[in-house]
C-alpha cells in the first residue's frame, strides 16, 4: 500500500469521484464517512485536518480507502505539549471510522495504522464512535502494538444516565407500509394509525416537509426547541455554540439535497421537527436531532413524526431507518430489528510523549491555540515553553517568534525580544505587531534609528497602529520636561518622513545597542536557557 496525504479543499474536491465508488463498494460505510457530510463538517469546523489516502499500487488512478482526521494539542504538567489524534467527523458524527474497498481491508487499514505511527507524531489516538466490525477493528486497532501502546476503552454513559450511546439501533424498512406495522404490537399499530389518520386529514394537526422556501426557518424553530430544552444542562454558552454547528452544517446538508425536515403542527403552531439525514447511496434515513415545544402536551408530536418519516421511506423505497447512537425506549416502539454495539478506544503511548519526541508540524496551529488560553489564564513560564515547543518543529514560526518576544519583552529582557521580533518580521514582513513590538524592544535598547524605521514599517502596513503612532511621535518629538508627560500619553498622529524609504529587515535586525542588563531577570530559567540557545543556532 501507497499512502498520500490530503490537506488542502481543493485536492479533497478533486478525489470525491472516487471518494463516492469507495462509498458505494464498501458495505460498512455510513453516511457519516461519506465525501459530501466530511467535506461540509471541515468546512464547517475548521481546525487541523488530514485525509490519508491509500493505493494499492503506487502507479494506481485511484485510491482504495481513506481515513480522516483532525490533530489537536495538549498539555501536561508530566510531560509537556503533545499531539491528540480524531477522527475527522469527531464532534457531529455518530459513526466514524475507516473508508475501504473490502477486498483491500487486510492491507489497507493496517498500513494506515503503520503509517500514523511512523509518520505523525502524536501521543493519543481518540476514537470517538468506532464503529466497526471485528475483524476490521482488529486489523487496525491491534496493530497499535501493546508495548508501546495502551489501549483504553472509551465509556459511552453518561453519569446519572441509563442510556446506553454505544448502542446504535435501526430498522430494516419492509417494501410496504401495512408489512412494517405488522412488526409492531397490536396496540402500537393501532395507535399510529389512529393519530396518523388525525395527521393526514390535515385539519387541526398537519405534518409538512420542509422545501427550500421555509427550510431555514423551520430549522431555526427547531434548534430553537432544542436550545430551550438543553440549554440548563449543557451551559447557555455551549448550548448556543452547538445550535450554531448543527445549523450550519444542516443548511448545508439542505442545499446538498441529505436533509429531511419534518415538522408538527397544531393548526399554525409548530410544535415539533426531526432533522433526518438522507443516504441516497444506502437508501437510509439517519434520525440526526429533535426539537419540540415542551409545554405542548395534547399529542405525541415527536412520536408521530418518527412513525410519518418511517412511511415516508417506506413509500420512497428507502431500507433502513437509522436511530443512531443510544438504547433510549421510545426506539424500541418502533421495532427496530439491528442492534450494533461501538468499540471507542484511545491509543496512547505508554509514556505519554508524542511519537518523534517533537510537535506534529501539521498540528501547529492547534497547539497554539492552547497556549494562547495559558496566556489568558496567566500561566506564562509554560506559554513560554510552548512556544520554544513549537519553535523547535518549526524555527521559522513566525507568529510563534512573535509571541514569545512579547513574553520575553514583558520580562524586561529587550534584548532577547529584539532577536525573535527581528526574525520574525524578517520571515514574515507582514506582520504590523510584529514590527512595532521590534520597535518597543529596539527603543529599549537605544537603538533610536532602527526604532524609528520599525515603527515606519507598522504604520506602512495598518495606518491607524496607535502603539507605533505613539512611539514614533516619542522619537520624532522626545517630550520636554515642562509638558513631557502630557505628550508621552496624547494620542497623536505621527509626522511621517516624506524621504523615508523601507529598510531590510535584516538590517534592523543587526540594529547595533548599548550593552545593558535586562530590567527584570528571564521570565523562567529553563525558558532562558532554550532562548539562548535559540538565538546561538537562529539569531
Amino acid at each position: 500500500m501507497h499512502i498520500h496525504i490530503i490537506d488542502r479543499f481543493a485536492d479533497l474536491s478533486a478525489v470525491r469521484e472516487n471518494w463516492d465508488a469507495v462509498y458505494e463498494a464498501d458495505p460498512e460505510a455510513r453516511f457519516f464517512l461519506s465525501w459530501q457530510w466530511l467535506y461540509d463538517w471541515l468546512q464547517v469546523h475548521r481546525t487541523a485536518w488530514l485525509v490519508l489516502a491509500a493505493q494499492h499500487e503506487e502507479n494506481d488512478r485511484e485510491y482504495v480507502a481513506f481515513l480522516t482526521l483532525r490533530i489537536g494539542a495538549e498539555f501536561a504538567k508530566s510531560c509537556g505539549f503533545f499531539n491528540v489524534l480524531l477522527f475527522g467527523g469527531t464532534g457531529f458524527s455518530d459513526y466514524a471510522g475507516i473508508l475501504v474497498r473490502p477486498e483491500h481491508a487486510a492491507e489497507a487499514l493496517p498500513a494506515f495504522a503503520e503509517y500514523l505511527k511512523r509518520e505523525l507524531n502524536w501521543a493519543r489516538f481518540t476514537m470517538h464512535n468506532l464503529t466497526m466490525s471485528d475483524e476490521r477493528r482488529q486489523l487496525f486497532v491491534g496493530a497499535f502494538d501493546p508495548v508501546r501502546f495502551a489501549h483504553h476503552p472509551l465509556e459511552q454513559k453518561n453519569p446519572g444516565e441509563t442510556t446506553d450511546h454505544a448502542i446504535c439501533l435501526s430498522i430494516d424498512l419492509p417494501p410496504s407500509w401495512e408489512d412494517y406495522l405488522q412488526s409492531l404490537s397490536a396496540n402500537n399499530r393501532q395507535k399510529i394509525r389512529r393519530l396518523l389518520r388525525k395527521v393526514d386529514a390535515a385539519e387541526t394537526y398537519r405534518i409538512t416537509l420542509s422545501d427550500g422556501d421555509d427550510c431555514d426557518r423551520n430549522l431555526e424553530t427547531l434548534l430553537g426547541f432544542w436550545r430551550a430544552k438543553w440549554a440548563p444542562s449543557k451551559g447557555e454558552k455551549n448550548a448556543d455554540e452547538l445550535a450554531a454547528l448543527n445549523q450550519a452544517v444542516l443548511e448545508r446538508c439542505a442545499c446538498a439535497g441529505t436533509l429531511l425536515l419534518p415538522v408538527f403542527w397544531h393548526r399554525d403552531r409548530p410544535v415539533a421537527a426531526l432533522a433526518i439525514l438522507i443516504d441516497w447511496c444506502k437508501r437510509s434515513l439517519l434520525f440526526f436531532i429533535a426539537g419540540r415545544d415542551e409545554a405542548y402536551r395534547e399529542m405525541p408530536a415527536g412520536y408521530l413524526l418518527h412513525a410519518y418519516s418511517i412511511r415516508y421511506a417506506i413509500a420512497q423505497g428507502f431500507t433502513t431507518y437509522d436511530f443512531l447512537k443510544g438504547d433510549d425506549p421510545y426506539k424500541f416502539l418502533f421495532a427496530p430489528q439491528r442492534r450494533q454495539r461501538q468499540h471507542g478506544v484511545v491509543v496512547a503511548t505508554r509514556t505519554g510523549r508524542n511519537l518523534g519526541g517533537r510537535l506534529d508540524p501539521r498540528g501547529l496551529s492547534a497547539a497554539l491555540e492552547v497556549i494562547l488560553e495559558m496566556q489568558d489564564r496567566g500561566e506564562t513560564a509554560e506559554a513560554a515553553f510552548g512556544y520554544g515547543e513549537i519553535l523547535e518543529t518549526d524555527p521559522d514560526h513566525a507568529l510563534a517568534l512573535y509571541r514569545l518576544g512579547r513574553l520575553v519583552a514583558e520580562s524586561g529582557d529587550h534584548d532577547a525580544a529584539r532577536e525573535l521580533f527581528s526574525r520574525s518580521v524578517a520571515l514574515d514582513p507582514n506582520g504590523d505587531n510584529a514590527w512595532s513590538s521590534l520597535a518597543y524592544s529596539l527603543h529599549a535598547c537605544g537603538a533610536e534609528d532602527a526604532a524609528r524605521d520599525a515603527c515606519h514599517r507598522a504604520l506602512a502596513l495598518t495606518p491607524e497602529h496607535e502603539e507605533a503612532a505613539l512611539l514614533l511621535h516619542q522619537l520624532t518629538y522626545p517630550p520636554q520636561p515642562a509638558f513631557g508627560s502630557a505628550i508621552a500619553t496624547a494620542r497623536l498622529q505621527p509626522v511621517v518622513d516624506a524621504d523615508w524609504q523601507p529598510a531590510a529587515a535584516p538590517a534592523i535586525a543587526q540594529a547595533g545597542a548599548p550593552e545593558r542588563e535586562p530590567a527584570v531577570p528571564g521570565i523562567h530559567d529553563q525558558i532562558e536557557e532554550y532562548l539562548h540557545s535559540y538565538i546561538s543556532r537562529h539569531g
